[in-house]
């Protein structure tokens, strides 16, 4: 693993656009971005050696029955330090502090990160119930 520490904390506004578009997701407007952070329940950060945020992860939802993964993501040049493996389990591990029994935490992912979801204890919904997205 590489040098790094984690820590509970909600990332600053450019870093968390830089590190977007860096592990390749879309760009967001600051002030939606800024929205979203604000009203994250829990944020985990991975920094390098130099401060440097490398690495992310968030929790959305209601606060007592409905918990959701997002922004789970790492820097280009960290995805093969088993960087994102270890932002899930410290993300899980602090939700279980909060969330109440038999809460339910949900993610959505695409088709190469299900095997990361599957190691933390994830299973696919399907057949039992069936999952859906859309936008406003």
């Amino acid at each position: 693993m590489v040098n790094m520490h984690i820590t509970e904390e909600v990332p600053q506004l450019k870093e968390y656009i830089d590190l977007r578009f860096d592990a390749g997701l879309p760009e967001v407007e600051e002030s939606i971005a800024e929205t979203a952070l604000n009203r994250s329940l829990l944020s985990v950060l991975a920094r390098d050696g130099n401060d440097r945020l490398i690495g992310m992860g968030r929790v959305i939802g209601d606060g007592a029955l409905y918990f959701q993964l997002v922004d789970v993501m790492a820097a280009a040049s960290y995805r093969d330090h088993e960087l994102e493996d270890t932002i899930v389990s410290e993300l899980l591990a602090r939700l279980k502090k909060i969330a109440s029994s038999g809460a339910e935490v949900t993610v959505i992912t695409d088709v190469p990160g299900i095997k990361l979801y599957q190691q933390a204890g994830f299973k696919l919904l399907y057949p039992e119930r069936y999952g859906m997205a859309g936008s406003v």
